[in-house]
Order: C-alpha cells, then structure tokens, then sequence
C-alpha cells in the first residue's frame, strides 16, 4: 500500500469520483464539483491524502482545519474507505498518517470529523479510539415527482397577503447591484443559529462569493428569497450539479429570528420545489440536526429519514 499526497489533476480527481460514488452511492458528485470544493477553500491548513493499493484508489484522507468553526488546537480529520478494502488496516495507516501531520504542525486539543449512522466499521473505529457523537444530522429525500403541494399551498398566499415577497435569487441579482453581498449577510445571520457542537466561524464575503457562486450547481433560479420592503428575511438554497440534474441538494434554508414561525420557510420550500421540478429534478435531498424544527418542516412535506450524519469528537490532551 502506497499513502500520498493527491495530486489535483484530471486523473486523480476521475479515480476519486469514482471512489466516493462508491462508498456513498446515493450522492453523486463531479470531477467539477470535487474540483470546486477544493478550490473555493478558504486559506486554512489542511492535506489531502491517498491510501492505493495496486495502483488503484482504496482510501481518502483529510486533516485541516475547520474553517467553518476555528478554534485553536481543533482539527477536523476525515478516512473515506472504499467497501471493499475494509478490515484490511488500510484506514488505521492512513488515520495514523492523517494525525501525525496534524501534531508535526503543532498542538492539537480536539479532533472531529463525521460518518453515516449506517457505516457501522466506522464508527466502531472511532468508538475504539474514544470518540463520542457530539450531534446527528439526519439525511431525508423527497421523491420530488410524487410530491403534492396541495396541503401546504396556503402558505405561499399566506406569506403574499402579508406583504412577503418570495423571489428567486436570479430575479433579486437583477434588482438588487449588492445581491451578492445581501445573500452574505442573511446567510451569516441565519447561520448563527444553526444547531452546531461550536460557533459558526462566519466567512469573509470574498471567500463566500468563492464558496457559493463558483459552485458548479449553484441555481439561482430555483433559490428562493424571502424580501420584506427592502429587507431579505429568509432563504432556501437548492444545488443542481449539472452532472447530475436529476438530483438537488439543499444549501441553507431559514429565516432571522424576528419572521420566524409564520411559515416562511415552508413557503420558500416550496417555492424551489415548484422551480426544481420545472428543471427536471427527481430527488431532493437535505440534512438537519435532529432537533432542529426544520427537519420536522422536511418530514411534513414528504421528506424521508435516512441514516443520519454523525458528528464525532476527540478531546486530547496534547502538550506537544
């Protein structure tokens, strides 16, 4: 087994498109996607790891730190392996290597990093090395064709009659010369109260200009805002990786604190709904923090429980 750094070109990027289709087959992702999410990362530390055996992919592994929750000392540290190279020591060498990068760099306090629920060889790992789930994040999908609107449709009028307006980004960018910036700013005061083991590290706008409008299914037109006079109130972000447009990925979706819990995030839900389907969408899928009311909103409109994100955390007591 060889472990090394990836190399970032075309050929390496197509062998890992097919090594996390693989371990994550519900997810499809691009060679221009994995590209853009390596790309649009912000200045942080990290490294990017390959396990091969016999000249073919048989892990992934990243060490870094968590540019959306810097802390000194805490390192988000992650090993993909694929399927069919479990129980063979492969993941143990490539975690070992992963974490002696991070202590040649200096101390470290606290290492996190997530699995599915489902990934039961993971999670044994972690669980053996002392990890604890610090939060659950259920993954739910819409299957959007059999979706009926009918019973929820009220809350579009709703929020009209009220004097809301719910507007697709690629309208607002049009009206509005700082769209880009406003969408920085409700994104930042939403994100505040997204359940999350730490604080949101709040992003500078270049790097969240970089993040969101250089992502390869960033769909302005089926996003949706919520504009109140001159104020944006609530959003709800949907992804279409043009790789695969029979599938959209919720990007953020609620409201500040002084709308919440008049139905808007309902309304804006199905706004894009209504877009996506027009954009050939079959499925839709999101995930929220089990307690989070928006994964109750989802389960209302039809979503689907899957087997959920595990958050993991491991604190050290590293002097080094």
């Amino acid at each position: 087994m060889l472990i090394r750094d990836f190399r970032f070109d075309d050929n390496d990027y197509q062998a890992l498109r097919t090594l996390m289709e693989k371990i994550y087959p519900d997810e499809p992702t691009s060679v221009e996607t994995l590209r853009w999410d390596d790309d649009s990362r912000p200045k942080v530390w990290w490294r990017k790891r390959i396990a091969e055996v016999d000249g073919k992919f048989a892990a992934l592994g990243t060490v870094g730190e968590p540019f959306w929750s810097l802390q000194e000392g805490k390192v988000h540290l992650c090993v993909d392996v694929d399927p069919d190279c479990l129980n063979q020591g492969i993941g143990t060498r490539l975690y070992t290597d992963l974490e002696a990068l991070a202590r040649a760099r200096g101390p470290v306090h606290r290492l996190i990093t997530g699995t599915q629920e489902d990934k039961s060889f993971a999670n044994d790992f972690l669980k053996e090395r002392g990890f604890e789930v610090v939060i659950r994040e259920p993954i739910s999908e819409l299957d959007l064709p059999a979706f009926d609107e009918t019973p929820f449709v009220h809350k579009i009028h709703q929020a009209e009659t009220s004097g809301i307006r719910l507007v697709s980004l690629v309208d607002l960018a049009r009206e509005y010369h700082n769209w880009q910036e406003r969408h920085w700013q409700l994104d930042a005061a939403i994100m505040q109260d997204v359940p999350t083991p730490d604080p949101f590290s709040p992003q500078p706008l270049e790097t969240f200009i970089r993040q969101h409008f250089g992502n390869p299914g960033f769909s302005p037109d089926v996003t949706h805002v919520a504009v109140h006079g001159d104020e944006w109130v609530g959003i709800s972000e949907l992804y279409i990786d043009p790789s695969h447009p029979e599938v959209g990925g919720t990007g953020l979706t609620g409201v500040t604190r002084p709308w919440r819990r008049k139905g808007l995030a309902t309304a804006l839900k199905l706004k894009v709904l209504r877009q996506a389907q027009t954009r050939g969408v079959r499925r839709v899928i999101t995930d929220n923090e089990e307690n989070n009311p928006m994964f109750q909103i989802n389960l209302m409109l039809g979503f689907k429980a899957k087997p959920a994100w595990l958050g993991w955390q491991l604190t050290l007591d590293d002097k080094s």
